[in-house]
């Protein structure tokens, strides 16, 4: 086989790196030659705007170009939850799996998703729990108090 420079080339050896090996009776490649590596282009080849997005979206949207970890899992906050409506609590905490493991996949979209998702589950456990936590805390105070204003009523033989 020859190179472009018509020289021999052993066999086995490739040629190298940038050359397309010829081959006789071939000519060039079909479809032209693949793009360079380099700056990513926007729409129709044309370079993208300094500051914007090649390939569409941006920050929070979910799309390529924005930054992964703006997606919050909540996994704190869903933990933290337990104490305060544990049932909506381990909604929420498989709900903040669900965002690392599409965050791992790259399927942004979902992942702002099931962020969302996990905090408003965050959001209802802790409202929910806290009503409970100040109803059942005046519910004890109640308690006491009933308990301390009972007379005991003593009549002779028994006090």
């Amino acid at each position: 086989m020859t190179n472009p420079y018509g020289q021999q080339q052993p066999y086995g050896q490739q040629p190298p790196y940038g050359q397309q090996p010829q081959q006789p009776g071939y000519g060039t490649p079909s479809g032209g030659m693949p793009a360079p590596y380099g700056a990513p282009q926007g729409q129709y080849g044309q370079p993208a705007p300094f500051g914007q997005p090649a390939y569409g979206g941006g920050p929070g949207m979910g799309m390529p170009g924005g930054d992964m970890n703006e997606i919050k899992d909540y996994k704190g906050w869903a933990i933290g939850c337990i104490f305060l409506m544990w049932i909506i609590a381990i909604f929420a905490i498989m709900k903040s799996n669900e965002v690392r493991t599409y965050k791992m996949q790259g399927n942004y979209a979902m992942a702002q998703q099931a962020s969302q998702s996990t905090k408003t589950l965050c959001l209802i456990a802790t409202i929910i729990g806290a009503v409970g936590w100040v109803f059942a805390i005046i519910m004890i105070i109640i308690s006491i108090v009933a308990a301390a204003s009972v007379s005991t009523y003593c009549s002779g033989y028994y006090c």
